[in-house]
């Protein structure tokens, strides 16, 4: 990987950062005394406001249904970055709920966008090797900017007034900014360059991008599969028509929509986003529960660097399996441990700590693999022509779920508390068997050579491409002799 697609990649990832800084403010937030009173929340109201963002959010990442086929990966982006400027100003000027829940709509909508469509956008810009990297790095983002937002969160808590809640929420305009500038500077992506017919300009992307300057045998045998690969998919009429059409391609759906669907169902999200009230019930003061709050965004990230290391080096299923083991695990105890905390056990107080401690081992097993695995996966098995609506699908489905998980966990947890989180444990043990039956591995292999574990067929692999060039070359060598 040379320079420039290493600065291509990291402003790729940058995406991620909407999301985590949003997710951050959605639970820090919950620790401001001032803002709870300013809008007078209940329960009822706590859930909207969270399932505001996520509802914009669904809506973005519909958009990635077309949008990104039509005007490309990198406008998309930047039409995206504009709206959240639009709905950031709101949510931090906001003098009403109304106000507030709009602006958290549209800037959900905005993060939608880039969250969902930037995995795709890297996977088309990332030599195979780097891939499983590359969705480490943007797990690694979204863990970072969320434990950044909840150090700040923090910081911010001891600042009296209205002014702390809003600085909070304004500052999410530094990742809306940050891209919308840099996107001045980015490529269009090669892939789609391809499908648009524009072949020149694709093999300029990627000699650019994955050119050595000392052997271009690479790029031009990329450039040739991702060619042969498009024009054979034109040929053969192949679209988002062909889901309903194809087995295959109905598989691979099935395959994201399951995955979008059971990491919401982990239960990462009703911790993630409530831990303030699950701090509070468990005992813990306010400035402490935000303390935890921050350790947990610490927690994550750690768990996404370890998984940048491994996720290329061990394979995709080795990881997830590891991290449904420490998801499990997790689950397990905080069931057991708050039944007997409720139950008013004699250590009432150690089990309270106890629970809180082995949250921080589902954040662990969650916050690096599942976040990378989303980012890479989904986009590998999908071919060009539906890439980026099938990566759209998986992301909708998550956070449908999610939607439903953030309205009804502030309720869940006043009724019926630990016992919520059998539902979780369930879900998390039938994934596990899901996996193992019917995920392939797609550690090495390039975007166009996906299709044969699918049993469709390849147009040309990357060996058989590299064959066109060496004739090329030697016919381009022989020529020039014969000039001379």
């Amino acid at each position: 990987m040379n320079r420039y697609n290493f600065l291509c990649l990291l402003y790729v990832t940058c995406g991620s950062i909407f999301y985590g800084y949003d997710s951050g403010c959605t639970t820090s937030i919950l620790g401001y005394p001032a803002f709870i009173e300013y809008y007078k929340l209940d329960s009822i109201l706590i859930g909207a406001f969270g399932s505001a963002y996520y509802g914009g959010a669904v809506l973005g990442m519909a958009s990635n249904w077309f949008l990104p086929d039509r005007i490309g990966r990198l406008r998309s982006i930047q039409i995206a970055c504009v709206l959240g400027i639009i709905g950031i100003s709101m949510q931090t000027g906001a003098s009403s709920f109304a106000v507030f829940c709009t602006g958290r709509i549209i800037g959900g909508y905005a993060s939608g966008v880039i969250f969902s469509l930037c995995p795709t956008y890297a996977s088309e810009i990332s030599p195979p090797e780097w891939r499983g990297r590359v969705g480490g790095i943007f797990s690694i983002m979204v863990n970072a900017s969320y434990m950044v937002t909840e150090w700040i969160g923090l910081g911010l808590s001891f600042v009296h007034g209205d002014s702390a809640w809003r600085l909070l929420l304004g500052l999410q305009l530094v990742p809306s900014v940050g891209m919308l500038v840099g996107s001045f500077w980015m490529p269009f992506s090669p892939r789609w360059l391809a499908l648009k017919g524009r072949y020149e300009e694709c093999c300029d992307v990627l000699k650019k991008m994955h050119g050595s300057g000392h052997d271009d045998d690479f790029y031009l045998q990329e450039y040739h599969q991702v060619r042969a690969q498009i024009e054979f998919e034109k040929e053969e009429k192949l679209g988002l028509r062909t889901i309903i059409r194809r087995p295959s391609y109905r598989k691979r759906i099935y395959l994201v929509v399951a995955l979008g669907f059971f990491m919401m169902m982990s239960g990462i999200i009703a911790i993630q986003n409530y831990q303030v009230i699950m701090y509070n019930n468990l005992g813990m003061t306010n400035t402490m529960a935000l303390t935890l709050t921050a350790v947990w965004g610490t927690v994550g990230t750690f768990s996404a660097v370890m998984t940048t290391f491994f996720f290329d080096k061990l394979g995709r299923k080795p990881v997830i399996y590891i991290s449904y083991g420490l998801q499990i695990t997790g689950c397990l105890l905080v069931v057991t441990l708050w039944a007997r905390y409720e139950a008013g056990h004699s250590s009432n107080a150690a089990m309270g700590k106890g629970v809180i401690g082995v949250m921080y081992l589902v954040c662990l097993g969650y916050s690096g693999p599942m976040n990378a695995f989303i980012a890479t996966y989904p986009a590998e098995i999908m071919p060009t022509c539906i890439r980026s609506a099938g990566v759209a699908t998986a992301y909708v489905v998550m956070h449908c779920i999610m939607i439903v998980i953030v309205q009804i966990t502030p309720l869940a947890l006043e009724v019926i508390s630990w016992r919520f989180f059998l539902i979780f444990l369930i879900a998390n043990a039938i994934f596990v068997v899901i996996l193992y039956l019917f995920y392939p591995e797609t550690k090495g292999k390039t975007l166009e050579e996906m299709s044969a574990l699918f049993g469709d067929e390849v147009a040309e692999t990357l060996e058989e491409a590299g064959m066109h060039v060496k004739d090329e070359k030697q016919q381009t060598q022989h020529i020039e002799m014969s000039i001379s």
